[in-house]
């Protein structure tokens, strides 16, 4: 698999990348993860740190100088909204550049690159067969941390093993503001918009996520710099599944970079359709696109007893809440009980961008890699009718998965039933008797 530096996509939302300058990494707050590395019965994992990109959007509600502040301080006002353009959605003639001028690009924005936490899984036991295996690469929603998908990874194993499919590694990436890129960050670090998540995306895919798997790692990783040559290289059999938000960082990255993923599952992402559904949808408060979560607790026990009640989080399946339980909290500062690893006041303050996910929408039918939709019956903003016949646009095989009685917590309420359907597209998408991809 390789990636264009100069790519004919004809939509194009995103800024070109830019790598971060080169320097130490400092030392950041202890993570969750007590070791770098460790295994488990199913897998060894290790945990690294990379940087974000450069040249990024800058926010009124909230600028870089405030980035050290509570974040609590973040204004409600209306007038801070990122409201959409349709004109968006019209097509150019010039293509997209993927990385930008290094030495044009260095002074271009105030706001600092993010840092971001990955964990690698690499199974134990992976399926014995000739030629390559699979990456899969899991990206959760905004405000839960990466481990969530754990439940998932370990009932997945046995049936891809089974079904002689090889799991090379498997690799998590914290959504920004949420799990322990949270906690490595400035309390007060702050997205201006959504765009920037898959920014990020695309430049851990394209520069850190190693071409090759089963390689020792630093715990900082190094981005490669692109050459001189029009094609670049990048993993190969690289399969994604991902929920919510990390969904729609994967589908625009995928549009913008259409070599990088052999494949998406989608798991209801954070698009809406434009016009009358995203104008609604935009009329809503911010509260209810988010967890809800109250942001301290005395003990562990008291974060779950939270989720069985929450209205968002009561569906989760017991697996789910134990991992939020022990991965989305951190102690408190204070030294007395524990706090959310991300403060809920950032997640709220990212939906003042109301244009993101409508331009995600309008991107659907570019995409140009298999996909599978696992979606709620009742979506998160698209009526079922006009998905499928969008899903329909997209010119590689497609499969749209309903499910009853759940809601857009989907993946953490209903994880075996998810499980069952990423096995059964992998097995489809990847198996033994297909060509890879």
């Amino acid at each position: 698999m390789s990636f264009e530096l100069l790519t004919s996509y004809e939509r194009p939302l995103l800024r070109p990348l830019v790598l971060p300058a080169s320097h130490p990494t400092k030392e950041p707050t202890t993570l969750n993860s007590d070791t770098q590395s460790f295994q488990t019965r199913l897998w060894r994992v290790s945990t690294h740190i990379f940087d974000g990109t450069g040249d990024r959007e800058d926010s009124l509600a909230w600028p870089p100088a405030k980035f050290n502040d509570n974040p609590a301080g973040i204004p409600s006002d209306e007038t801070y909204n990122v409201p959409y353009n349709a004109a968006s959605a019209k097509t150019s003639k010039n293509g997209f550049q993927l990385y930008a001028n290094q030495e044009k690009a260095k002074e271009s924005t105030k706001v600092p690159p993010s840092k971001l936490v990955a964990k690698r899984y690499v199974p134990n036991d992976a399926a014995k067969g000739s030629g390559p295996g699979i990456t899969l690469l899991t990206l959760t929603g905004m405000g839960v941390p990466k481990e969530m998908f754990e439940p998932m990874i370990e009932n997945l194993l046995p049936l891809l093993q089974k079904r002689g499919i090889k799991v090379e590694e498997i690799w998590a990436v914290d959504m920004p503001l949420s799990g322990e890129s949270a906690q490595i960050n400035p309390i007060g670090y702050f997205y201006a918009n959504e765009k920037d998540i898959t920014r990020d995306l695309l430049l851990f895919v394209t520069a850190y996520l190693p071409v090759r798997s089963g390689r020792d790692l630093p715990k900082y990783l190094q981005p490669r710099r692109p050459t001189s040559q029009a094609r670049q290289p990048v993993r190969q059999n690289l399969h994604v599944v991902a929920h919510s938000l990390g969904a729609q960082a994967a589908m625009l990255a995928s549009v913008h970079a259409p070599s990088i993923f052999s494949s998406l599952t989608i798991i209801d992402p954070a698009m809406i359709p434009a016009g009358k559904i995203n104008d609604a949808m935009a009329k809503l408060p911010k509260d209810v696109l988010c967890l809800g979560l109250s942001k301290q607790y005395p003990d562990h026990a008291s974060v779950e007893k939270e989720l069985r009640v929450n209205k968002r989080t009561r569906g989760w399946d017991q697996r789910a809440v134990q991992m939020f339980a022990q991965h989305g909290v951190v102690p408190d500062e204070s030294g007395k009980g524990l706090r959310l690893a991300g403060h809920p006041r950032l997640e709220w303050a990212l939906y003042y961008d109301k244009q993101t996910p409508a331009e995600c929408y309008d991107r659907l039918s570019d995409i140009s890699v298999p996909f599978q939709a696992i979606m709620p019956a009742r979506p998160f903003a698209v009526p079922p009718k006009m998905f499928e016949a969008d899903v329909r646009k997209i010119k590689q095989k497609t499969e749209v998965r309903w499910v009853q009685g759940t809601t857009h917590q989907i993946v953490y309420e209903k994880m075996d039933v998810c499980t069952g359907f990423v096995a059964d597209w992998l097995t489809e998408v990847a198996g033994a008797t297909k060509a890879h991809l």
